[in-house]
């Protein structure tokens, strides 16, 4: 009962205090400003002082009056890490500082590059702005010698280990500069996952320029694919420019020469943000023309504290198909969506189906597809093909529908042995005077 009551008299003194008291608040200005990359040379670890922002806040009384009572402050910044891959598994204290207590008579705006064993004062929010006096001390900092792993990766590369990064802001606030007196009335913290981005590797449309010959897209506004690590603030960059083996003497001179797109030749590199694939545009780009060869690239640019860093993807190379000429070439050459199709269900059960005697003799793709639902372009097509053809994809449905006077048929084309299917595909065309749709 006597233990019951302290507790009781303790919190009552507690509230009494915190309405009596003074409460300072963090408000994002801008807030933490994450980086792919942080460089150990980003923060001098004697002082603790850097030129590259890493947190912006205001501080801010919260009921805005700053004189019916005194407000002081005190501010503490710590950046903590957790790197597996370097067998620190707990949080390891990289730099931990303090400032004393301040006085405040208006907002401030604090940023970690005003915090250093050197600073002396900073400006208030009021016009004009006030000077305060401020000092700040270092409770803690890492001991790179004691982490060797550490130290290797410091030394070879200049910068902090891959790993987990927590940024913790807090602000102690009192109607006194007694430190002891003063409590806790905000905090901020963030965690955030530093991968460094080594891999950018590209899908499609197109492969090797070395085997542009086997690469050979049927949509004159393919799908552009890539694979990459997501890391925070990365932009991803893209160029096509036409390639003629005749007039270029490498993939490299024709990724160089003048882009189809971006069609600005001052910028060199048109921006997709964060996305990892791109499709060609209808309008802002020089229209892709059938039977030319095209050569794409990729480039990732990401923010470090030592400025912007970009790296590029291998340059990959296609050739736009020319139906109209293989069409004019010979009558009896199937659509390559057709051919693709016979090559996976096999000729047997192709001819069954669009043969001679078949229900769907005759039958021509019109260019337009949907897969479960939604409309795609052809390479996407042959996309989800290729997949079941090695075996990546293994349930599919393909269906064909076409209208004879308004009377719908429908086929559905499926792979023996399969009794469900987890996509499915619709082709469009034309059979004989009848035309399809999806």
């Amino acid at each position: 009962m006597i233990a019951k009551r302290v507790k009781l008299l303790s919190a009552a003194f507690l509230a009494i205090a915190l309405a009596q008291g003074q409460t300072v608040k963090l408000l994002p200005d801008p807030g933490f400003i994450p980086y792919a990359t942080y460089y150990i040379s980003s923060i001098d670890l004697s002082t603790g002082a850097s030129d590259v922002q890493f947190f912006g806040f205001r501080l801010s009384e919260e009921s805005g009056d700053y004189t019916s009572n005194e407000v002081w402050a005190s501010l503490e910044f710590k950046v903590t890490m957790v790197s597996p891959t370097l067998d620190i598994t707990d949080p390891a204290v990289v730099i931990h500082m303090r400032t004393d207590p301040f006085q405040m008579e208006a907002d401030v705006r604090i940023s970690n590059t005003a915090l250093s064993t050197q600073t002396t004062s900073l400006f208030d929010m009021s016009v004009p702005p006030k000077e305060i006096s401020l000092s700040g001390r270092l409770v803690e900092v890492i001991d790179i010698a004691k982490f060797e792993d550490l130290l290797s990766a410091v030394v070879s590369t200049g910068k902090l280990a891959d790993g987990k990064y927590g940024f913790q802001v807090l602000v102690r606030s009192g109607s006194s500069s007694d430190d002891a007196s003063m409590i806790v009335t905000d905090e901020m913290l963030e965690v955030i996952l530093v991968t460094t981005p080594t891999s950018l590797n590209l899908i499609g449309p197109g492969g090797e320029p070395a085997n542009l010959s086997e690469n050979t897209v049927f949509s004159p506004y393919p799908i552009f694919q890539w694979e990459t690590e997501p890391c925070s603030g990365c932009e991803s960059l893209i160029r096509i420019a036409r390639y003629d083996p005749e007039a270029h003497s490498s993939p490299e001179e024709a990724i160089q020469d003048v882009t189809v797109f971006p069609m600005d030749q001052t910028i060199g590199w048109a921006s997709v943000g964060l996305a990892t694939n791109f499709q060609y545009p209808l309008s802002g780009a020089i229209d892709l023309e059938p039977g030319q060869a095209y050569v794409w690239q990729v480039q990732k640019k990401l923010p470090t504290t030592a400025g912007a860093e970009s790296f590029t993807s291998p340059i990959f190379a296609f050739t736009v198909a020319d139906l109209t000429q293989s069409a004019a070439a010979s009558s009896a050459v199937l659509h390559p969506v057709l051919q693709q199709l016979k090559e996976i269900i096999g000729e047997s059960q192709f001819e069954a189906y669009f043969g001679a005697d078949g229900d769907l003799n005759g039958f021509e793709p019109s260019g337009t597809y949907v897969v479960n639902g939604m409309e795609v372009s052809v390479d996407e097509v042959f996309r989800l093909l290729r997949q079941f053809s090695d075996g990546s994809q293994n349930m599919i449905s393909i269906s064909v529908e076409e209208v004879h006077e308004k009377d719908y048929l429908y086929h559905y084309i499926g792979y023996p042995g399969k009794l469900s299917f987890s996509t499915a595909v619709r082709l469009s065309g034309s059979y004989n005077k009848g035309a399809g749709k999806c």
